[in-house]
């Protein structure tokens, strides 16, 4: 597969949306009228339709979504190689990817490999108050629903390594968090900066 990532955005500001339970539509609007590039996880392209890219590493996040995925007008790519049947391209096997173990830590190495300068985090909770989750509930059954919360803080820690290592400024907006990695910041600050 060509390498079509590689420097896109160079220079930008990058957000990237996960599913945390913080996320709003309102933070999503902040980010499309601000005119940044996007990456959107799994789910999160409902609140953010007109992002850049759509990212998941699950393929049975895949399967379970690929019809509706198929609408998403921007980049599709996925972790997993099964992924390619629900019209993702597959980053599996590429040299310069780096997953990190979850779909919010693999958005941001893509942002790195575009060629981001800064990036911006929202739905980054990597925590679930009072059970939830995810903004948008639980996913169908069959679908992981964060099982394995207790190894994101490691990988996390490897994506910021990552981000410094390629001179990166990754700022988490997430308005709930329990990820410690990042630098906190206000969103609507964060754009204005950029």
């Amino acid at each position: 597969m060509k390498d079509d990532l590689r420097d896109i955005w160079k220079g930008e500001t990058v957000a990237c949306l996960a599913s945390g339970p913080s996320l709003t539509p309102e933070d999503a609007e902040l980010v499309r009228a601000a005119g940044v590039r996007t990456i959107v996880t799994n789910t999160t392209f409902r609140l953010a339709p007109w992002a850049d890219i759509l990212f998941g590493m699950d393929s049975r996040w895949w399967a379970a979504h690929a019809e509706e995925a198929k609408g998403f007008a921007g980049m599709r790519y996925a972790a997993a190689p099964g992924a390619v049947k629900a019209g993702a391209r597959s980053l599996y096997g590429q040299r310069w990817f780096t997953n990190f173990g979850n779909s919010g830590a693999g958005a941001i190495g893509i942002a790195c490999h575009a060629g981001a300068r800064r990036v911006l985090l929202l739905g980054y909770d990597c925590q679930a108050p009072e059970g939830v989750m995810h903004w948008h509930g639980s996913h169908p059954q069959g679908l992981g629903n964060g099982t394995s919360i207790r190894l994101w803080p490691g990988q996390f820690a490897r994506a910021a390594a990552h981000a410094g290592n390629k001179g990166v400024h990754v700022v988490n907006c997430s308005r709930a968090t329990a990820l410690q990695v990042f630098e906190r910041g206000s969103l609507d600050a964060e754009l204005l900066r950029s």
